[in-house]
């Protein structure tokens, strides 16, 4: 008697020619390599950043050995997942493959950014200086270039700072002659772009009338400039949008005699509030100087002031000393906005 007997050999799931960065260029077809291999022959679903895809489809559609998108863009960069399924007799099996897609784009410019900025306009003033920022996005990065007149600016005679996505072009302002158009282009192998910076003159701010310390405690103080948020027509921009405040330890500003190593902070203008300095030393005195803020750029500084943090007290130890902690000056803070917006609408409703 003879027997005969039939043996299956299960493959396990294996990736084949499946890099997982991989590169597309826009506005056109784009294959993602998976090459899925194993038997019984694995089931293959698609993923991009985390969310399924359904293809076929007018964008996708699945090969034998990847994901073809069509017509790529910019958007279409980000997280694919290969997902692979195999049932046997033996029992299943799951793997998977992410794969990073980077699309290769021309530069697009992004949404200017700054407090400074109203459309292509910049607002300085003689004697001060701003900053001209261009941001462009672009894979692989844009060559910034910077021009007037059809004059370029060099590095050499210049303060440019650049980086991956952005360029920025300093101009002091020692006379009328800087006002103008200023050329930003963006290149790379795939376009160029251009955008024109419009730099006007601008009135500079007066430094805050008020300064005067409202609260303090072990690690923060709370500092009234005065703070008013106009809601009148602005035509010359010189309307205040803001503060900046400087501090430095009084013994290290003893020891170099300068405000380079001063801590800095941004604060922007809001009806009647106070502004709190946090995550201070205690038991530090500190000095402190504030400039007020428009479109045009800083004002001079107000005299400096120094004032002094508290001790850092035990836990639970409340002494009658202590000024109020941070929870309680934010309180503070918060009911004095709702106090100024509720006279505002009060006296709105009587007029």
């Amino acid at each position: 008697m003879k027997k005969s007997f039939k043996m299956i050999v299960n493959e396990p799931i294996s990736f084949r020619d499946t890099s997982t960065v991989q590169t597309a260029t826009e506005d056109k077809d784009a294959t993602i390599r998976c090459e899925v291999r194993g038997h019984p022959e694995p089931s293959v679903s698609w993923y991009f950043n985390g969310q399924p895809l359904f293809p076929p489809n007018t964008k996708y559609t699945a090969l034998a050995d990847g994901l073809l998108v069509k017509k790529v863009s910019k958007n279409d960069s980000g997280e694919y997942t290969c997902k692979a399924f195999q049932v046997s007799s033996s029992g299943s099996s799951f793997e998977e493959k992410t794969i990073r897609l980077n699309i290769k784009h021309r530069p697009y410019f992004q949404v200017a950014r700054g407090a400074y900025f109203w459309g292509n306009v910049t607002y300085g003033y003689v004697g001060g200086a701003v900053n001209l920022t261009c941001d462009a996005v672009a894979q692989p990065p844009a060559t910034f270039t910077w021009s007037s007149n059809n004059k370029k600016f060099s590095h050499k005679n210049h303060i440019i700072y650049s980086g991956p996505h952005v360029s920025m072009l300093q101009i002091v302002i020692k006379n009328s002659t800087a006002f103008g158009k200023y050329k930003c282009e963006a290149k790379n192998e795939l376009g160029t772009i251009s955008r024109e910076i419009q730099l006007r003159e601008g009135t500079k701010p007066d430094p805050p009338s008020r300064f005067q310390l409202r609260g303090v405690n072990s690690d923060t103080l709370d500092i009234d400039v005065g703070a008013t948020k106009s809601h009148d027509v602005d035509p010359d921009h010189s309307t205040i949008i803001g503060y900046r405040f400087e501090m430095i330890p009084t013994e290290e500003f003893a020891k170099h005699r300068n405000w380079d190593r001063a801590h800095r902070r941004d604060f922007d203008v809001e009806d009647g509030v106070t502004y709190l300095l946090v995550n201070l030393i205690p038991d530090t005195r500190y000095l402190i100087r504030v400039a007020a803020r428009n479109a045009a750029g800083l004002s001079d500084w107000t005299e400096v002031k120094e004032f002094t943090t508290h001790p850092l007290q035990p836990h639970g130890f409340n002494s009658g000393a202590a000024g109020p902690d941070t929870g309680t000056l934010l309180l503070l803070r918060l009911l004095t906005a709702l106090g100024s917006i509720l006279l505002s609408t009060v006296v709105k409703l009587k007029f």
